[in-house]
């Protein structure tokens, strides 16, 4: 019997955030799914940004070789997903929610969607995104994430909300076909606004972190740009407050979703696989830095969770695994076929009995801007003991670090250990030409530009965006620790308001 299969997947949630991780928030129902599964604790995503990673993940092929770089790109209709394979199986494929498709193809092989995404689906913003975010507007972005911090409603909490209970409301109806469902939430994603109670819960833990300053030598110019300018102690402590209190909600959220695949593959008698995982995760002020496109464990680590029928319980896989895997992972649980093309492999015998063959290793990618404006190609290789990360053209900077002796990356051991990184250094450059990949995303944003341009003249595609949100949720929180001082834009600043006695 053809097994149904739901994936849980969240946007920007880093695994050490959650019950018993480094920084403890009280997660019931992801400890339950732990227990009762298989956990993979050094999960890492391909890319540390959320379109370059959710393509990959879909295809299975790792950035370098889509061309995928930046959120401003997408997967040619031409390309198979895995989904594709599930469908020509029987399967039925539905998307409820985020997913971040850019472009005319919304579906990439999901036969349905029954919930829109929080994120427009054109190449060029769209100029009424205020009126629906008010305050927020910006706040989704890196560079203003810190600019609207505190406790209350937010479009995020509305959005997943909305999502939840649209799944709630599918799998409540009787399916002929087996199903592949995946429930996309935006949250724990910035802006840093967490319900007030959780807020108050969680400010009075919040400990900025200690490299909060980010003064490191090792730290090169790009990574110097993803700087937060105006960070300071008490508002990295607000972020991390907010963030927790985001995770708790989510943990809800996952639960009750849980709770209602089971009650599915219940009346309809079928064998069920409920997984959980994220596109990237969050540094919260680590390294001065806030958000992804970092190397940084915080914002390069997911986590990757299966308990179901058939699934070992209460087992942890403590060695390397990628997002690139879930494809194949999810095919062979299907019984479906498995893209030759895939640069990940099947974590099924692992799930299955809890063992494996260790000894991987995983690659991640990225690619930013320099202070001079040219594209540079950056890789991460994951491979025993070590983890290695490299930006073309600052090698004079190569990071090597000790993620399980020290976790919050704060000794940097690429001068001592030259060997271990030139070893390394060599399986990045078997894996990805940075010269290449930088040539690819030139001719990609200039293809988006265009496309950008084409839209602006003919319209802005907005077709499957959610836009029904309450004005509570688009104004300042109700315990607000930071606030925009002018309107939303470019240019915008914000005060630091610090805590009221209530949230105190």
């Amino acid at each position: 019997m053809q097994p149904d299969i739901l994936l849980f997947m969240s946007d920007q949630h880093a695994p050490q955030y959650m019950g018993g991780g480094e920084i403890p928030v009280d997660t019931p129902h992801l400890d339950a799914l732990r227990r009762e599964g298989v956990e993979f604790s050094q999960a890492y995503t391909a890319c540390p940004l959320c379109v370059p990673a959710r393509m990959a993940m879909l295809c299975g092929m790792r950035p370098s070789r889509t061309g995928i770089f930046t959120n401003v790109d997408a997967l040619p209709d031409t390309l198979p997903t895995f989904l594709h394979y599930l469908v020509a199986e029987g399967y039925e494929t539905v998307l409820v929610g985020r997913m971040h498709f850019v472009g005319l193809d919304q579906r990439h092989g999901f036969t349905k969607r029954i919930a829109p995404d929080f994120t427009n689906s054109g190449w060029a913003r769209p100029p009424w995104l205020v009126d629906d975010f008010g305050v927020h507007t910006q706040t989704m972005g890196y560079k203003w994430c810190t600019h609207v911090v505190g406790g209350g409603r937010s479009p995020v909490q509305i959005y997943d909300e909305m999502v939840v209970s649209a799944a709630q409301d599918y799998l409540s109806q009787p399916h002929e076909k087996p199903q592949f469902i995946l429930v996309g939430t935006y949250g724990p994603h910035f802006p840093y606004v967490a319900p007030e109670e959780l807020f108050k819960k969680y400010i009075a833990r919040a400990e900025p972190p200690q490299t909060l300053a980010g003064e490191e030598k090792f730290m090169n110019p790009i990574l110097r740009m993803l700087q937060e300018p105006s960070r300071t102690p008490e508002l990295a402590a607000a972020c991390q407050a907010a963030y927790r209190g985001m995770v708790e909600k989510l943990d809800g959220q996952l639960g009750e979703i849980r709770k209602a695949f089971q009650a599915f593959t219940a009346a309809r008698g079928t064998p069920g696989l409920f997984g959980y995982l994220s596109d990237h995760g969050d540094t919260i002020g680590e390294h001065g830095i806030f958000g992804k496109k970092t190397f940084f464990e915080k914002s390069v680590r997911i986590p990757l969770i299966f308990a179901g029928d058939g699934v070992a319980a209460g087992k942890r896989w403590n060695d390397p695994v990628s997002l690139l895997d879930l494809g194949p992972t999810i095919c062979a649980w299907a019984a479906a076929d498995t893209p030759e093309r895939a640069d990940g492999i099947s974590l099924k015998e692992i799930l299955h009995t809890g063992t494996g063959t260790g000894g991987r290793t995983v690659f991640s990618e990225g690619m930013d801007k320099a202070p001079d404006g040219h594209w540079v190609h950056s890789i991460m290789v994951r491979q025993g003991r070590y983890k290695y990360i490299s930006y073309h053209g600052y090698e004079n900077q190569d990071m090597l670090f000790e993620p399980e002796k020290d976790p919050k990356e704060q000794n940097n051991l690429a001068a001592v250990l030259p060997a271990a990184c030139a070893g390394l250094r060599a399986q990045a450059y078997r894996w990805a030409d940075p010269a290449k990949a930088e040539r690819m995303q030139k001719e990609h944003a200039e293809r988006a530009a265009c496309m950008a341009a084409f839209e602006k003249a003919c319209g802005y595609d907005d077709r499957e965006r959610f836009r029904n949100y309450p004005e509570e949720a688009k104004n300042d929180p109700a315990i607000c620790v930071t606030r925009l001082t002018s309107v939303p834009g470019p240019k915008q600043t914000s005060e630091f308001l610090g805590l009221s006695a209530a949230a105190k």
